[in-house]
């Protein structure tokens, strides 16, 4: 069988030039392992989920008796564009039961899966088109709000899987009535 030169240089180049990434299916690991960002959220985790190597994560902690807050990670503080994570808690929360129905409804989130409600699962895109994963989980009194936003994942990634990762694990130590 004799190959045309041009078909197969044509080939290599349209194979070569493919920017669908191959999934990546490794798992967050424990979202809250050393090293930490924030003092509390997994370095390692951070990394997989959102791509960045570099990044910049400032946040509350958790040492001095300060409850956490926050945990924002950034891959360049004033780019326009650029990935990150969001990890938020709310007490309390802002959002009642009907806003956070109709911020449900409006962005076709999904319940989460089982024994981790209250709360939703979804995407949405922010002003700059970007993609955002995100998770709401809040307490059944509605009075303390747990988020999770991954903006522009890492290729490969489901990231709104990693967003209900990051929730699972830390709803038992951010949305509890005992913190």
């Amino acid at each position: 069988m004799k190959v045309n030169p041009a078909i197969a240089l044509t080939t290599l180049i349209l194979v070569g030039c493919s920017s669908v990434p191959p999934p990546d299916t490794r798992l967050l690991g424990n979202v809250t392992a050393a090293p930490h960002e924030c003092d509390l959220i997994s370095a390692n985790s951070i990394m997989v989920a959102t791509g960045l190597h570099e990044y910049r994560a400032f946040g509350t902690k958790m040492d001095g008796g300060r409850k956490f807050e926050s945990c924002t990670v950034t891959e360049k503080p004033d780019a326009e564009h650029n990935r990150g994570l969001l990890i938020e808690v709310f007490d309390p929360s802002p959002d009642d039961a009907e806003d956070l129905e109709n911020t449900r409804r409006s962005t076709a989130g999904t319940d989460l899966p089982g024994g981790l409600g209250p709360g939703f699962a979804a995407r949405r895109k922010n002003g700059q088109d970007q993609s955002i994963a995100f998770v709401y989980g809040w307490t059944s009194d509605y009075k303390r709000l747990l988020t999770v936003n991954i903006i522009e994942g890492a290729p490969g990634r489901d990231s709104l899987a990693d967003a209900v990762e990051f929730f699972r694990q830390l709803k038992p130590l951010l949305l509890t009535s005992s913190r």
